[in-house]
């Protein structure tokens, strides 16, 4: 309890808060926190973040430029390098020319063998049997057709509006009796229901009734419009009569213009800063207390995942026997 404020964190033993200005030193469980009045903290707590970018971490490092990480010594500068060093610190040759050069992805599609021009002597080269044979282009077989407009005339479908195949074309040519009657129903197209009235046009035409009648006298009265007159009016602002100042209230007038009141036994919200009771700041925590308070110590993952004896084979399982189920299971199976 700080400067006449509560505080989560019960006072040690020993301790007595009050409306002192001084801070106090604690120690809990190996860590020692300051107490702080609350205008410290609150002057604490207005402080801005402190930037990362504004601290040093090391040189200011830049790339591409030959300026050295720290300042070399004169030592250093002096000193003559090993024949070891001097050879790693030879550039590496470039063993390729210009002519060598190949695009490595042009008509690849990315791969590492492209298409590239043969030299005279490929060309001039004789190939073998073999090589004839893979260089012929695949041949479709026998019962191949060619893809046919799957998506013509047919909205999405997979069976389309096609042509009659000649088969087709020479039966309807050789003259067959008579078509079936429910075929020649299914070709006719659907036609329109009687009831069916096709959508008006935006701008209709009047008749010419429309044009020569003549309203009536009611219709021509509803036509004129709106009459509003242009003043004088109120103003906002107007006197008070005597007889109005002067009115008495009615009981029942003064009853509804009574406020509403609070229920019997309201307790309205309390402060969020409240001085503590003189029995709270003379009040000594317990052990059982104190030991609460107390942080939780908890050991590093390192030290609990760590075991030595992982791949360590106890004595007992070294000294196991197996059962005669186990046995029969790790026989390999045999294989003809």
């Amino acid at each position: 309890r700080l400067n006449g404020t509560t505080s989560d964190r019960p006072a040690p033993q020993g301790h007595r808060g009050g409306g002192g200005g001084g801070s106090h030193s604690r120690v809990y469980a190996g860590r020692t926190t300051v107490a702080m009045t609350v205008k410290e903290r609150i002057e604490t707590l207005a402080k801005p973040k402190l930037s990362r970018s504004t601290l040093s971490y090391g040189p200011s490092l830049s790339w591409g430029n030959q300026q050295t990480m720290w300042v070399l010594s004169k030592g250093a500068l002096g000193a003559q390098p090993s024949e070891r060093i001097m050879l790693l610190a030879q550039p590496k040759a470039n063993m390729s020319t210009q002519e060598d050069l190949k695009p490595q992805w042009e008509f690849s599609c990315g791969r590492q063998s492209p298409i590239i021009k043969p030299s005279a002597a490929a060309r001039s080269a004789a190939t073998a049997a073999r090589i004839e044979q893979l260089s012929l282009p695949k041949h479709p077989p026998g019962g191949y057709t060619e893809n046919r407009a799957m998506y013509e005339f047919s909205c999405g479908r997979s069976s389309p509006i096609q042509e009659p195949t000649l088969q087709a074309t020479e039966e309807e040519k050789k003259a067959i009796p008579a078509e079936r009657l429910r075929t020649l129903q299914l070709s006719q197209p659907k036609s329109v229901h009687m009831s069916y009235e096709s959508s008006r046009e935006v701008q209709t035409i009047p008749t010419e009734a429309a044009q020569n009648t003549r309203p009536s006298e009611r219709i021509e009265s509803l036509a004129e419009a709106k009459k509003r007159p242009a003043g004088p009016f109120r103003e906002p602002e107007w006197p008070v009569s005597g007889k109005a100042r002067k009115a008495q209230v009615s009981e029942r007038v003064r009853e509804l213009a009574r406020s509403k009141g609070l229920v019997e036994g309201f307790q309205g919200n309390r402060d969020v800063q409240w001085n503590p009771s003189k029995s709270a700041k003379q009040a000594v925590a317990t052990r059982r207390i104190e030991e609460l308070s107390g942080p939780i110590l908890r050991e590093s993952m390192d030290n609990v995942q760590f075991n030595p004896d992982v791949f360590k084979v106890s004595g007992a399982a070294q000294k196991a026997s197996c059962t005669a189920r186990t046995e029969e299971l790790a026989q390999p199976n045999i294989r003809k």
